[in-house]
């Protein structure tokens, strides 16, 4: 057990206390990861999950690397703050922090929060009927264009960066670990960020949801080698990242190509349609078959597409990253975005 070098905050610290940043809700995420980090019972409801997720995606934070800074800086509520102001580069967005405020605190958004998503709504649609069509009979649908090739290629290149590798040497591609598979910790360069607010993204989730009042998560990016005879595809399998448990709820997936991506070339992979049936095949199953062990390859297609084009997929298909065996890697950034009345299944399955 860990023992604190001061008294342990209260646990119970209502959602309303707030720090120097004027942020809701904060306060009490980090007095409850604190008491957890030492073994003691911290006050968590369902409310708390969807908040702490709400906050730490409005302030563009990782919940895993914001949890493992707690727990191994131990820091006090002023020192957390800075961390998170350090992490943003910059001042915090007084628009998007009066809407979360606003959110947290269950009152009408201020005129100040509402211009964006207002600004939103006015832009034509980017999907269109025949794209509708597309992700009500498949489950996913591409949206094109979503950032320039340029703006791709600018992240691209942070990812390049970050690696301390260089797309014109093979060698370095190879030379350390990636992260957690073919995933990276990378999260607040600008380029990564100016994504997540990119129009047409969010437009396109919008017609989705069939609302502009939608959060953008803090995900991770992914790079995927081609394959060796030393390092094999270290992707996940098919798999889903919700709970197979009912009751079932409608949800979404994202993610931005970052270069031209070939079907051979460790491209995202799903098995079309089958959102539209998951319910029954669960049925289907024989007593006592683990869902999540039921090998469903055969059925996966692999979605090529270019740079700057970004992927939506129902959260209900069987998806991952297909083997690598292209000539340059598979350079992505996930991206999802949600409503802030968006259930999820507690119990896992």
């Amino acid at each position: 057990m860990l023992i604190p070098s001061s008294p342990l905050p209260s646990p119970t610290i209502s959602s309303a206390e707030m720090g120097s940043l004027g942020v809701r809700h904060l306060k009490r995420f980090w007095a409850r990861q604190l008491a957890n980090g030492t073994g003691q019972a911290a006050d968590s409801t369902e409310q708390d999950w969807r908040f702490d997720n709400l906050v730490l995606n409005a302030l563009g934070l990782a919940l895993g690397e914001t949890l493992s800074y707690l727990m191994q800086a131990r820091p006090d509520f002023a020192e957390f703050e800075r961390w998170v102001l350090a992490r943003n580069e910059g001042p915090l967005d007084a628009g998007l922090l009066a809407r979360l405020n606003s959110t947290l605190a269950g009152q009408p958004y201020t005129a100040a929060a509402l211009a964006p998503l207002h600004a939103l709504d006015a832009l034509d649609d980017v999907l269109s009927p025949e794209d509708l069509r597309h992700w009500d009979e498949h489950g996913y649908v591409i949206v094109r264009n979503a950032v320039s090739r340029e703006q791709a290629r600018a992240t691209e290149q942070a990812v390049w960066e970050m690696l301390e590798m260089r797309p014109d040497d093979v060698a370095s591609w190879y030379e350390k670990p990636i992260g957690r598979g073919i995933m990276m910790d990378f999260y607040h360069h600008p380029t990564l960020r100016a994504n997540r607010h990119a129009p047409r993204i969010q437009k396109a989730y919008a017609q989705l949801w069939q609302t502009s009042d939608l959060w953008a998560t803090t995900d991770r990016t992914s790079f995927n080698p081609p394959e060796t005879p030393a390092l094999p595809h270290q992707g996940f399998q098919l798999h889903w990242d919700v709970s197979l448990q009912p009751p079932f709820h409608f949800g979404t997936q994202g993610l931005l190509y970052l270069c031209d991506t070939p079907a051979e070339q460790g491209a995202f992979r799903c098995v079309p349609g089958f959102h539209r049936r998951l319910e029954s095949w669960l049925r289907e199953l024989p007593a006592g078959t683990d869902p999540r062990d039921v090998t469903l390859d055969a059925q996966a297609v692999p979605i090529a597409a270019q740079a700057g084009d970004f992927i939506i997929w129902h959260h209900f298909l069987p998806h991952g990253s297909s083997p690598n065996r292209g000539t340059y890697p598979r350079i992505v950034q996930y991206l999802n975005m949600y409503p802030v009345d968006f259930r999820e299944t507690m119990a896992w399955r």
